[in-house]
């Protein structure tokens, strides 16, 4: 029993770091709106939907889970399943966009949606399997 715990701890532990992380990226590359200049100096041509809404809801949202699913908390299992649908969204969102603009697709830009929808696919089958620890 104590065996699966640590296993079961280490997999959520290693989705929150990766949650974490998104996060923190999220934050920072959309107050620099992914290379194209700061958000508060307002370059022309960039649209502020992404960003705003990177450092809104996906930013808080991925910290937020990633802390509570650390600690195992319930919150944590929760904000994780609204993250992963958030990435799911989102991703699929550029993902249209990228393939409406055809090819060739740039890998900066589909890759972390790419890793976005395999964390989120973790995030819903993983945690659903182990939310018996999350009091």
């Amino acid at each position: 029993m104590i065996e699966d715990l640590r296993k079961i701890s280490v997999g959520v532990r290693v989705l929150a770091i990766l949650l974490f992380v998104f996060g923190i990226f999220a934050l920072f590359g959309s107050l620099f709106l992914w290379g194209e200049g700061f958000l508060f100096s307002f370059p022309e041509g960039v649209d502020y939907g992404y960003p705003v809404t990177d450092i809104l809801v996906n930013a808080p949202a991925s910290i937020i889970a990633a802390i509570g699913l650390w600690r195992l908390r319930r919150y944590g299992y929760i904000a994780s399943q609204f993250t992963a649908g958030f990435y799911i969204y989102a991703s699929v969102e550029i993902f249209v966009q990228v393939i409406q603009r055809g090819a060739p697709y740039p890998l900066e830009i589909v890759m972390p949606q790419v890793a976005a929808v395999v964390v989120a696919a973790f995030l819903v089958l993983y945690l659903w399997r182990v939310r018996r620890v999350f009091g």
